[in-house]
């Protein structure tokens, strides 16, 4: 078939407006947005209104090679901030837990043979707690008896129409102080008693799955030095 110039012409104008009517997202090197109504839009620069919002970056065949994230206000950078102390803390705090976890198994295995050692262990700290309890509660009562003394002599002397010395409301003082430190005492020590009885109630549970565990490896090990 013969090429006229006239049809060179025309394909050449054809080719041109072809060019024309590709979309200017398959160009390289330039940038797409959306306005405040949604529209999209491309250019080689994004205009500076939208620098703060979300917008692409693309290649010659019109795909995202890039995309900016929409810049953060305060607020959310004052809550991912947050959010990040939050995440460190309680990242922190399970390390922590986990070492004293770790840290109080191997003093379970290095300290006790049998379950039956934990509970003697107990045992032995609950009856010197009991004492320490069985002493205050004595001495309470002991106080409180001469506290009655204190107050009938004041009673007494009142009664008489005499003026109580200084000295006796001074001892009332002391001794009410006396009990109520004892008193506070045998609250705390009692406390202490229901913590160590779950302490150890746990202690005992753990180091019979460090046990099982340890027996686990044993056989293991054996079972594979036979095979």
């Amino acid at each position: 078939m013969r090429i006229t110039k006239t049809s060179q012409k025309k394909f050449f104008y054809n080719g041109f407006i072809a060019y024309l009517l590709i979309p200017t997202c398959v160009q390289a090197g330039l940038n797409k947005w959306y306005d405040e109504k949604g529209q999209v839009h491309y250019g080689d620069r994004v205009p500076a209104e939208y620098l703060h919002k979300e917008y692409s970056e693309l290649n010659e065949q019109g795909v995202t090679v890039k995309t900016s994230e929409a810049m953060k206000t305060e607020e959310e950078l004052d809550e991912e901030e947050q959010k990040r102390k939050i995440e460190a803390a309680a990242k922190t705090r399970r390390i922590i837990a986990e070492r004293k976890k770790a840290l109080r198994d191997r003093v379970l295995l290095d300290t006790f043979t049998t379950s039956e050692d934990l509970i003697l262990a107990r045992d032995a700290r609950i009856e010197a707690l009991d004492s320490q309890i069985s002493l205050a509660e004595t001495l309470i009562k002991n106080d409180e008896v001469k506290l009655q003394k204190v107050k009938n002599r004041i009673a007494s002397l009142e009664k008489a129409g005499r003026k109580p010395p200084e000295n006796l409301f001074k001892q009332m003082t002391q001794v009410n102080r006396q009990i109520e430190t004892n008193y506070n005492y045998v609250v705390d020590k009692k406390k202490e008693r229901v913590e160590i009885m779950k302490t150890f109630d746990q202690d005992v549970k753990r180091f019979n799955e460090l046990m099982k565990i340890r027996q686990e490896l044993k056989d293991k090990k054996a079972s594979e030095a036979i095979q």
